[in-house]
């Protein structure tokens, strides 16, 4: 049984998706530009922290998006509520369309209910990266905040070149650490300081890593299309760390034992094909299939044909509704509508086009959507607009 719902705060709207009580989604909006984030903070989190309590649910996933100079006043409202929980965070700087400090939290929790489950926190050199948990005859983790800065930054082609590959060998030796590998990863969600200016050394950094780590080949002779490649969904946008890397990014993987019933596949939708066509390595989806219910993980999708072209330029409002077409039709035969969103980013390269976007999605019934609602750019300049988005299905008995 999956349970929604949407509570109306003075400063912020909180959702949550609750899947047969042993998984929630939360994500908190934050829409009063003029409210103290230290008292907005703190009612969130102590909010969260109630429901936390009734659901008996541990948090495995905690990324939170803001000015990164209200950074400090927000961790310090979250350490209160949890009381000193060692699990790790991601901050990003994503600012609000409304212009409040405090843009917004995503949460992910799970309950441990069968023998042999449990939560535990992951480390690196004594300091907490991921959670990690049993369920279901598999073992999950989610990696927060990784990135590849060693010492001093540098605002060098080179320089952030190396830091992505260090970035993706260090999730690679983690994971490892914790008895997974890179191939188990399902998501990565990746956060580049001004993206607009090497996004395509990023790509290549990445195929270079992908490529040791055993998902791509150095040439493609065998002749089989990219959509038969199985990569990670992922999302690559514009985003600040407070570590001043040039990028940061979160992983989840998953790994099966023999005779689990849950099963990972990717899939390629039908508007858009694969972005490794065009030199960016990640699947358009991916689905966790369990006995309870699917999960779906769309990567991070703007306004984009099949030949990878971007359309309607200029346009915002096209923008939109070609993307949520797009995703609506990757997704549909899934058994999935816009409407089963649990958990979603919405990224606008204008904050003034806020009203647009919600326009659209009050004409599609969309009033209710858990997302948080970021100013950034998007891998091209052109593009106006990008969501990602997890969506989660029940199954009938």
């Amino acid at each position: 049984m999956i349970k929604r719902t949407v509570e109306l705060h003075p400063s912020f709207k909180l959702f949550t998706t609750t899947v047969n009580g042993r998984q929630l989604y939360c994500t908190a909006s934050f829409t009063d530009p003029a409210g103290d984030p230290a008292l907005s903070a703190s009612r969130l989190y102590a909010r969260v922290s109630e429901i936390l309590a009734e659901s008996s649910m541990e948090i495995v996933h905690e990324r939170l998006f803001g000015d990164l100079a209200a950074r400090e006043i927000v961790m310090k409202a979250r350490t209160h509520a949890e009381t000193g929980a060692d699990w790790p965070v991601t901050y990003i700087q994503g600012l609000s369309c409304s212009g409040a400090p405090f843009t917004g939290v995503q949460i992910r929790a799970v309950r441990p209910l069968a023998d042999g489950d449990r939560v535990w926190t992951a480390y690196d050199d004594g300091r907490p990266v991921g959670r990690a948990w049993k369920r279901n005859g598999a073992s999950f983790i989610i990696m927060q905040d990784c990135h590849g800065l060693n010492g001093t930054a540098s605002s060098a082609a080179a320089d952030r070149m190396a830091q992505t590959d260090s970035m993706f060998r260090k999730a690679e030796r983690i994971l490892k650490d914790e008895g997974f590998s890179y191939p188990d990863v399902v998501r990565t969600w990746i956060y580049i300081a001004d993206i607009l200016d090497w996004y395509g050394d990023f790509n290549k950094a990445r195929n270079a890593c992908y490529a040791d780590f055993g998902f791509l080949g150095e040439k493609r002779e065998d002749g089989k299309p990219a959509e038969t490649l199985y990569l990670p969904a992922s999302t690559g946008i514009e985003g600040r760390n407070p570590a001043g890397a040039a990028a940061t990014m979160d992983v989840f993987a998953v790994r099966r034992t023999e005779g689990s019933p849950i099963r990972i596949r990717h899939i390629t939708g039908s508007q858009q094909k694969s972005p490794y066509r065009y030199g960016s390595a990640f699947s358009r989806a991916v689905v966790v299939d369990e006995e309870e219910g699917k999960l779906i993980l769309v990567s991070g999708t703007a306004s984009i044909d099949d030949a990878g072209r971007s359309v309607h330029l200029g346009d915002v409002r096209a923008q939109i509704e070609q993307t949520l077409e797009v995703i609506s039709a990757l997704i549909a035969p899934e058994g999935a509508t816009l409407a089963d969103l649990c958990e979603a980013t919405v990224f606008l390269k204008r904050k003034e086009d806020l009203p647009v976007y919600l326009s659209i999605a009050e004409t599609r019934g969309l009033t209710a959507v858990p997302s948080v609602n970021v100013v950034a750019d998007v891998c091209r300049d052109e593009l106006l607009f990008e969501l990602d988005a997890a969506f989660v299905v029940g199954k009938a008995g």
